[in-house]
């Protein structure tokens, strides 16, 4: 039954809205505001422009669907700036006087293992650490689980051992959050000011949360300019290039594309390697020479997963009160439900010869016409139809070509070694590597 419109006021409406909206949104954006129903309107006081626009543009649907529900159908709703200080009359608690999360004393260069994948991220971040921070912007993007987080809180770490204490680690749903709390309060300058002022180095992970967020992008655009500016340090991190992000403002975006952008890709396999031994004797354990290659071999990824491995084996053979061995690891892989690899080989090929051009999976698998990419591909062809004798139809579809494009590939990388012969030598160097770790693949399967 509809209430009245005699009886209806702000906190019988409000009462209401906070039965529609998630609790923390109802104690941001309703909780605090005044609001009165005068001449057929409800109108709504906010402490500031920003939130005028942010009500009117997230929660018009819903004020209007709970006007209704009163019974106040022809009744608009009006939201304007309030006349008093905002501070003192809309917030429900002291808008905070720090900055920044706390850095997690498990993320140190110590415990961060390279390989191919990594090393020039780690390079640079390391160096940003030892050195006195002097006007570096710095872009790490790349998928989950790859070391980005590691990296960026081991910078912090780094600088806060040496006492250096002007670092600001935050997420981008950190920036947001204090962004919001201090527009509330009516105090974005004192934000802005203990950055601008206090913040030496500036730590912000997941710049790709920002996308659509057009005021936030705003205010970090000029942020960044002050701090670039001052000769101050920033480190982003995102999982893409910074023109790949959609939605996102141009004015930021090509301030971010002038920093030294850095891709942190899938550990190849001589990398897994590095990362099981590691995680395992942090653990205490040694894991068997054939366990270890077993386990790079089929799981293929992020660290996280690298590291679930070894949690998972080092538990199955404690439970079992068995030593770890290949039998544990096979079944492991099973119960992972991580399918083996019909011909492994196929793996080999394309690892060793992206790690011997120095491309990237991603890479070799695009359809740039870099003149290195062709090569690398044409290298795949090469070795999958020679050393795994794969027909041209198989090749084609591991690599994503038409059946014309790997017969042109093949051929022209067989008249490229007719020419040259030092192309030849590099060819038959990298023929024999890939052999020895074909070699050592059966080996293991047939323990």
């Amino acid at each position: 039954m509809k209430a009245k419109k005699g009886n209806v006021n702000w906190e019988k409406i409000k009462g209401k809205i906070k039965e529609l909206v998630a609790e923390n949104i109802f104690k941001v954006w309703f909780e605090p505001l005044q609001g009165r129903i005068v001449q057929r309107k409800l109108i709504l006081e906010v402490p500031n422009e920003f939130s005028k626009n942010w009500i009117k543009e997230n929660y018009s649907e819903i004020i209007n669907s709970v006007l209704k529900d009163f019974n106040l159908n022809e009744y608009e709703f009006l939201v304007r700036e309030s006349c008093y200080k905002p501070e003192q009359l809309y917030i429900p608690y002291n808008p905070v006087s720090l900055i920044g999360r706390k850095l997690a004393s498990k993320y140190t260069f110590e415990e961060f293992v390279t390989g191919k994948c990594n090393e020039l991220a780690y390079n640079v971040c390391y160096k940003v650490a030892e050195e006195v921070p002097k006007g570096y912007l710095i872009y790490l993007y790349g998928n989950f689980g790859l070391g980005k987080t590691h990296l960026t809180q081991a910078v912090g770490n780094k600088l806060l051992e040496r006492n250096f204490s002007h670092v600001y680690y935050l997420t981008a749903q950190d920036f947001l959050n204090y962004m919001i709390k201090y527009l509330r309060s009516g105090m974005i300058e004192s934000f802005k000011e203990k950055i601008r002022e206090q913040c030496q180095v500036l730590l912000l992970e997941g710049v790709h949360f920002f996308s659509g967020k057009e005021y936030t992008q705003s205010e970090l655009a000029l942020l960044l300019d002050y701090l670039l500016d001052s000769g101050k340090t920033v480190i982003f991190t995102s999982l893409k290039l910074p023109q790949e992000l959609p939605k996102m403002d141009s004015s930021l975006t090509s301030r971010l594309s002038c920093g030294l952008i850095i891709k942190l890709e899938n550990p190849d396999f001589q990398t897994r390697k590095k990362i099981l031994k590691h995680k395992a004797k942090k653990l205490g354990y040694n894991l068997p020479y054939e366990v270890v290659e077993f386990l790079a071999r089929n799981l293929r990824g992020d660290v996280r997963k690298l590291e679930s491995a070894v949690l998972g084996l080092i538990a199955r053979a404690s439970l079992l009160k068995e030593p770890i061995s290949l039998e544990l690891a096979k079944e492991l892989i099973i119960e992972m439900g991580i399918p083996r690899e019909e011909d492994p080989r196929v793996e080999i090929i394309i690892d060793t010869v992206c790690r011997f051009w120095g491309v990237s999976k991603e890479d070799l698998f695009s359809f740039s016409r870099k003149k290195h990419l062709s090569l690398s591909r044409q290298t795949v062809i090469y070795c999958l139809r020679n050393l795994a004798q794969k027909s041209l139809k198989e090749i084609g579809s591991i690599l994503k070509r038409e059946h014309s494009t790997i017969i042109y590939s093949l051929k022209t990388l067989e008249k490229k070694l007719l020419q040259s012969s030092e192309l030849k030598m590099k060819i038959e160097f990298l023929i024999k590597e890939i052999k020895n770790e074909i070699s050592e693949e059966k080996e293991i399967q047939n323990i």
